[in-house]
């Protein structure tokens, strides 16, 4: 009876999907059969959130039902709202709003939304290295989304306006809004709402006071970021409560003393600031000239001194820097000394020690005016300005909490924020303030909030939008952690290792290097992120400190495909790590993990130039099986094995691929799931691409991962215990 039951369910649901579809439809004819009448732009539906088929904010609307229940339960919040989130936009059809047409003498598209867009990139993306019309002409990948929502700032993504050598999507956000906002809308104007002011000076008394009020208000009325003290106490701390004239390096704090004390997030910036060293602590420890610190550590003590904090923490004065003992033993602690500092200050304008990042602000993050005629002869000025937060659509300009999509993916702006150090620094810290290059950002577990924002503030609380597992937890943040960049290869696993300190499976799994012994099987199945395919992502660096099975030996960023309904088809037999130092979650030189399932010996052949990798086998009748896409590790080259007459697929250390090869490799199946949850779906299976080990001979080294493979790659593979290094 209950199988009936869910059958008829699935029929009505069925049903209605199909009637909401034929309604969207229906909307996306009407809109371009009337819109052409009345003047609506089909590509920017004149900056309007109103009159277009994926318009929410409307009752039985078909996104309900395409998207998953995380984002439903989000557009449900806001279904009062009339909102448009329009993607991939071309400039290409924007430029046409410019160009004349020689016969008619014309614009190609006469509208006047999309010249305005035209005009605001002319003032942000042109330059003496860039310009974004030369792009669009030469066919490059740039691309523009619109966040359209009444009463909110009207929302520019830019992609890849800007060059960045790390992301391979740069994207920059502006806001359109006026000053003042009229009470009523203005007939013909973009979609508009309020923003808060931005001061030109962070210095100003205006951010001084929102710091202090955000942090009296968390302190005042947030339950969840009460402080909770277990005696925890830093080794050394910088005292500044007798004021600048007074500073000077305690240790040896007996623990239980009820201190509390900031923690600056810094850049080094490829420089030394002053730092502790074994001959320098005596004479720090009597006294620590304010003159001769770096401008960022001035403005950490101006901070917490304008909070009230007698202590600050600064790595490079509370660790002894020539010691290495001493340096992996407070590594190993900073994960506690961020996660119960009072506050974290966030230097995250600063690119390096000597930028102030109390100084005024520059030129870019200021607003820019634009005069629009809303009708013949009468304009009105729109202001625009960058943002510093990229916005996450179903919060139009509002970061998400933590471990939801927008959270793992979006990054906030400022130099600070690319450096691998500095995530789990933020991660962390139970209140923060980020001194972003536009703004003053307040964070805290209850919300976030900024100087030029107004309310409400989005919440920052986890899990509001639906369980997610420790492991999934895991994956976002490591996909976070690793589109950022790092001085050092050898930090790799110590600057995130304060994070895997505190995560649930600490206290139930093994760590190795960056993985999980409980989701062992499925930690394996990460992915590097496109963009690097041929370059040797693996260094002879990497090399040194972690397996190849590991995603810290990749010099890119990873994630990872979802995993709902999947069925392990592998056992882990043994897995070893060789721990370098005092830290069990820091720096490993290598390590080897035996497992026993299915392999399948294939060909592997990579052509760079076109960006295409591919599996395959010969069948039993001297056939050869189609070819299967892959996600190569990086660039590849054939190695020999002794004794073999052919090649084998080994990761490139040294110099870029650049010519097609063809050599052998393995496909070890980790798992299968299926396209459908029904009865007549097909599996599709998943794993690890191997090649041999140039190093460890008898030993497999990772190459790739594949997560689409047809069961003939299963069913014709043969049970094997395999050894990865």
């Amino acid at each position: 009876m209950s199988s009936l039951f869910n059958s008829a369910k699935d029929v009505a649901k069925g049903v209605r999907l199909a009637a909401d579809t034929a309604v969207w439809a229906g909307n996306a004819v009407l809109r371009r059969v009337i819109g052409s009448r009345n003047g609506l732009c089909l590509i920017c539906n004149n900056l309007q959130p109103y009159g277009h088929e994926n318009t929410f904010g409307r009752p039985n609307h078909a996104w309900s039902q395409f998207i998953d229940p995380e984002q439903t339960a989000r557009r449900k919040e806001l279904s009062s709202v009339p909102t448009l989130v329009l993607e991939e936009i071309s400039t290409k059809k924007l430029l046409e709003s410019r160009e004349i047409d020689p016969e008619t003498g014309r614009p190609k598209r006469n509208c006047k939304y999309c010249r305005l867009l035209c005009d605001i990139f002319d003032a942000y993306f042109i330059d003496e290295w860039m310009s974004w019309i030369t792009e669009t002409k030469n066919a490059m990948p740039i691309q523009v989304g619109l966040m359209i929502k009444e009463g909110a700032p009207l929302i520019i993504n830019c992609w890849n306006f800007t060059y960045d050598k790390w992301f391979q999507n740069t994207r920059v956000d502006l806001e359109l809004y006026m000053v003042p906002m009229p009470l009523t809308p203005i007939s013909g104007a973009p979609a508009m709402g309020h923003v808060g002011p931005r001061a030109a000076d962070v210095r100003s008394e205006e951010c001084m006071r929102f710091m202090k009020e955000s942090v009296r208000e968390c302190c005042g009325s947030h339950p969840r970021c009460a402080t909770q003290t277990d005696g925890f106490v830093p080794t050394r701390l910088i005292y500044v409560g007798g004021g600048k004239d007074a500073l000077k390096l305690c240790d040896a704090i007996p623990p239980g003393q009820n201190i509390t004390w900031a923690a600056l997030s810094h850049c080094w910036g490829g420089g030394k600031p002053l730092s502790l060293t074994k001959s320098a602590l005596g004479s720090l420890k009597e006294h620590i000239e304010f003159s001769e610190l770096p401008a960022t550590f001035q403005d950490a003590i101006t901070v917490a001194q304008e909070l009230g904090l007698a202590y600050v923490w600064i790595d490079s004065l509370c660790i002894i820097q020539d010691d290495k003992t001493d340096w992996e033993k407070e590594a190993a602690r900073m994960g506690s000394v961020y996660s119960r500092a009072f506050i974290v200050i966030s230097g995250a304008s600063s690119p390096n020690p000597n930028t102030p990042y109390l100084q005024l602000r520059e030129g870019e993050w200021l607003p820019k005016r634009f005069d629009f005629p809303v009708s013949p002869g009468v304009n009105i000025p729109i202001m625009v300005r960058q943002r510093h937060l990229l916005a996450a659509p179903l919060e139009q300009g509002l970061l998400e909490p933590p471990f939801t999509s927008s959270w793992a993916t979006l990054k906030k702006v400022g130099p600070l924020y690319a450096r691998g150090w500095c995530f789990q620094e933020s991660f962390l810290a139970p209140r923060i303030l980020n001194f972003a290059p536009g703004a003053i950002i307040y964070e805290c577990k209850t919300h976030r909030k900024s100087e030029d924002q107004l309310p409400p503030y989005p919440i920052t609380v986890p899990g509001t939008l639906g369980e997610v597992t420790p492991m999934e937890q895991w994956h976002m943040i490591v996909k976070s952690y690793t589109s950022r960049q790092l001085t050092f290869v050898s930090d790799k696993l110590p600057a995130i290792a304060g994070a895997a300190t505190i995560m649930p499976q600490a206290k139930t799994s093994r760590y190795l290097a960056g993985l999980w012994s409980e989701t062992l099987l499925l930690d394996l199945l990460w992915q590097v992120m496109p963009g690097r395919a041929h370059t040797p992502l693996m260094t002879k660096e990497h090399e040194e400190n972690a397996p190849t099975w590991s995603w810290a030996s990749m010099n890119w960023g990873v994630t990872w495909n979802p995993m709902k309904s999947i069925q392990l088809l592998a056992t882990v037999v043994d897995a070893q790590t060789n721990v370098v130092g005092a830290n069990p979650y820091g720096q490993v030189s290598g390590g080897t993990i035996t497992l026993r399932g299915r392999i399948k010996y294939c060909k592997l052949s990579a052509d760079y130039h076109k960006n295409q990798h591919w599996v395959y086998y010969t069948k039993a009748d001297g056939s050869l099986s189609r070819k299967q896409h892959f996600r190569t590790d990086g660039a590849l080259v054939p190695g020999t094995i002794s004794g073999q007459p052919s090649t084998f697929a080994c990761r490139s250390r040294k110099t870029t691929s650049g010519n097609a090869m063809e050599t052998t490799a393995a496909f070890f199946c980790i798992a299968k799931t299926y396209w459908l949850k029904t009865r007549q779906a097909l599996p599709i299976y998943m794993g690890l691409v191997l090649g041999m080990s140039p190093k460890f001979p008898g030993h497999m080294e990772r190459v790739g991962c594949v997560w689409q493979l047809p069961e003939d790659w299963y069913d014709s593979g043969e049970e094997v215990t395999v050894a990865i290094v």
